[in-house]
């Protein structure tokens, strides 16, 4: 259910009829806060870690249960080269698709202010959307974009909110 929309999977194959999974992808990590545990976070694995590491620790010591959500791109499902993973993971983080934050006792903060580079590039990296490249096919990269740039602004509007 973390899937995102458009992706060609074996459960919701891209065709003729229907161009891959129809809905929207759960966020996961907003499903967590919503039940109000003391400490939820996202992050991945790039750069120096720091922020992984970090957040881990946090997540261990915090009194109560904990939830992290780490970005992790499987190069099988996704069909992309091996090589790219590291790629994948920044371009993540850097188009906002997967922002890079955490909520303590429901106050939000970024981690990763981020100068948004358009989703396409972190698109075009995997074969399982491939199809959206496809001529007349357009639409669904600027609904994928649309939905990013949505998620985005309410992950901000969310921390100015809760750091007041």
């Amino acid at each position: 259910s973390a899937t995102p929309k458009f992706a060609d999977t074996t459960t919701t194959p891209q065709g003729k009829v229907i161009p891959g999974k129809m809905q929207e992808r759960k966020n996961i990590t907003e499903i967590m806060v919503a039940h109000e545990l003391p400490y939820v976070c996202q992050t991945a694995a790039y750069g120096n870690f720091k922020d992984l590491y970090e957040k881990a620790e946090k997540a261990i010591y915090t009194e109560g249960p904990t939830y992290m959500n780490v970005f992790a791109p499987c190069p099988r499902g996704w069909r992309y080269p091996d090589e790219d993973l590291m790629l994948i993971n920044k371009l993540a983080v850097d188009t906002c698709y997967w922002p890079v934050y955490e909520v303590e006792n429901g106050v939000y903060k970024v981690n990763k202010p981020v100068k948004k580079v358009p989703v396409v590039e972190f698109l075009k990296l995997q074969k399982r959307i491939a199809h959206m490249f496809k001529p007349g096919n357009e639409w669904m990269i600027e609904e994928f974009q649309a939905g990013v740039d949505r998620a985005w602004e309410k992950l901000l509007l969310k921390e100015e909110m809760t750091n007041r």
